[in-house]
């Protein structure tokens, strides 16, 4: 409801990238909207956060800001490495030869790539929860016969089962990046977990439908109930003891949970923040036990449920299609383009968005020149541009000048295979290290073929 009456108000950001040699032009078009007038298709405009609009503005040449109300445009030329202005980091590289070029383009938009440090918080909240089913099973249920069953369970069972729980969630938003249904398959897939440990029967799936999506809540916590209690081993045709009826009661459980909590070292410490902040701001709200476990619970899946996330869109424009690329290539306007929801700015808990791609183009009338062809395109034209940026000035010069000297014909593989450099041995050497020349010289006699 709270969504409803506010809104979904959130930042757009528009990267326009055009290659120009050994730099590129990068144009950013931002701003905060709440949601499209529908009469007009316009957005509905609200004021940008100022500290993020300074932020961005400093990364570009002065006097590149444009704006018409509280819609930003930013523009500047870039070498190698890429402002942060949505969040992240980004490269770019442009390698330049007699036979053709290559172009290389690479950017992480916001996100956290520490994948064990993330993994390391999920277990770590998982362990806690764990622990606080365990205390609270105990307090209401440790002088049940058979208690040591439900003990084992949550200590082993349920602990494990919870960090898998949380592996399939990232799983699943990370390759629901990718993959249109992925999200709704992880969600399949680990039901298909939960039925294999015995949490329910195959029999009951129209049942637990039919509570998920009804408007009885206590359904839903009686069948919690009866597997507690199979866990503590009361079978299915015994009734449930009296002792497990605050499991089936909302106002009861919570309340019951509510006060294990209140007696937690986890709720100490955050009752001691609680008076430290009052000294600082007296109206300063008494944290809700219950604060404890929604704080496990947000550790472990790390998203924020009252959030929006923003939107970013990349586009890239080359001549052609590029060679490699995790973008969609829309020939009509000779793009590469990328689109999706990021995190918010200040949060880092999601994996990164990020952007790849790579291009090669040829020079067909020097090609056409020295071979009569054109002979290097595609891969091989960008694992050529790679090799010729990677020598030093005289062994280019003397290669450059070798190209140059060739001419169409019969005699070309003999030329090639004739090529040394300068103080090159003719042959190679016995431990079969291959000669400083053979790389090019066996990549342009494959392409002559």
């Amino acid at each position: 409801m709270a969504l409803v009456v506010t809104g979904c108000p959130h930042n757009q950001y528009t990267v326009q990238l055009k290659p120009q040699g050994n730099s590129i032009e990068r144009t950013l078009v931002f701003y905060r909207e709440d949601g499209v007038n529908t009469n007009t298709g316009i957005p509905n405009y609200q004021a940008f956060d100022a500290a993020e609009l300074a932020a961005i503005t400093s990364l570009y040449p002065a006097q590149g800001l444009t704006n018409a109300g509280e819609r930003y445009i930013v523009r500047g030329d870039f070498t190698n490495a890429l402002p942060a202005d949505v969040g992240g980091a980004g490269a770019y590289a442009h390698l330049t030869t007699s036979l053709g070029e290559a172009g290389f383009y690479v950017e992480r938009f916001r996100g956290n790539d520490d994948l064990a440090g993330m993994s390391e918080r999920h277990f770590k909240a998982a362990d806690q929860l764990a622990d606080l089913m365990i205390g609270w099973s105990r307090m209401e249920l440790g002088r049940e016969p058979g208690y040591d069953k439900l003990h084992q369970f949550l200590e082993v069972d349920f602990r494990r089962d919870l960090k898998n729980l949380s592996a399939y969630f990232w799983e699943g938003q990370l390759v629901s990046s990718y993959k249109t249904n992925a999200s709704e398959e992880f969600t399949v897939r680990f039901g298909q977990y939960l039925f294999e440990r015995g949490y329910f029967k195959i029999g009951e799936i129209p049942a637990l439908f039919r509570e998920t999506a009804g408007d009885d809540p206590q359904a839903l916590l009686r069948r919690i109930q009866r597997l507690v209690a199979r866990k503590i081993g009361v079978s299915d045709t015994e009734p449930v003891p009296a002792s497990f009826a605050f499991l089936a009661d909302e106002t009861t459980m919570n309340k019951s949970f509510d006060k294990y909590l209140a007696g937690t070292d986890l709720y100490r410490a955050k009752l001691k923040q609680w008076e430290e902040a009052k000294k600082l701001k007296p109206d300063a709200r008494q944290p809700d036990p219950s604060e404890v476990a929604s704080e496990a619970v947000g550790n472990l899946f790390e998203f924020d449920l009252f959030g929006q996330p923003d939107h970013l869109a990349v586009r890239l424009s080359l001549p052609s299609a590029p060679l490699h690329s995790n973008g969609r290539w829309d020939e009509a306007l000779k793009q590469v383009v990328w689109e999706s929801d990021i995190e918010e700015r200040s949060q880092a808990s999601h994996f990164p968005f990020s952007c790849y791609a790579s291009w090669a183009q040829a020079n067909q009338e020097y090609q056409k020149e020295h071979f009569g062809r054109v002979v290097l395109t595609g891969d091989e034209l960008t694992q050529y541009c790679l090799w010729r940026s990677s020598q030093d000035q005289q062994a280019g010069g003397e290669w450059d000048a070798f190209v140059a000297s060739l001419q169409p014909g019969g005699g070309l593989v003999a030329r090639l295979d004739a090529f040394r450099f300068t103080g090159e041995p003719v042959q190679a050497g016995t431990n079969q290290i291959p000669s400083r020349s053979a790389y090019p010289r066996e990549l342009l006699k494959a392409a002559l073929r």
